[in-house]
């Protein structure tokens, strides 16, 4: 069974779904939920010199307590549940890229997440996020539509 696993999140119902599937894998294995939710390094800043004009700056700081939120639901749901849990906060430009790092770094042994179904012309020139993760990951991934 999957002892370390990864959740991306990124506060949607989408996520949490993602989120409950991965608690139950958990709960079969006994394993541990780590969350992940990646911001571009700009976003974490949002009072820095970047920040720019007041309207980007708090812009910036609501995506920030977005991310804040949804890692606290992954904590707040995995200590209902009873398994232990982690929360990382990337500071990367692609999800992605964050996604096979945070699942390195924290040796985990699978990778649940959910598919947007993106199906626009530009999704299917750049290819998805799940897709990458995908295409890049050396560790299972479980993609939930």
């Amino acid at each position: 069974m999957y002892k370390r696993i990864l959740v991306p999140t990124d506060g949607t119902e989408r996520g949490a779904r993602a989120l409950e599937t991965a608690l139950q894998l958990a709960r079969l294995g006994g394993g541990r939920i780590i969350g992940l939710h990646a911001c571009a390094p700009l976003i974490l800043d949002p009072d820095g010199a970047m920040a720019g004009d007041p309207a980007q700056g708090n812009w910036r700081r609501e995506r920030l307590q977005l991310a804040h939120d949804a890692l606290a639901y992954v904590t707040r749901r995995a200590g209902e549940e009873g398994i232990p849990s982690a929360t990382v906060l990337s500071r990367k430009d692609a999800p992605w890229e964050a996604i096979i790092d945070a699942a390195r770094d924290h040796a985990c042994d699978l990778i649940v997440m959910a598919a947007h179904g993106e199906r626009s012309a530009l999704a299917r020139l750049l290819g998805s996020e799940t897709q990458k993760v995908l295409t890049h990951s050396a560790i299972p991934v479980l993609v939930l539509r």
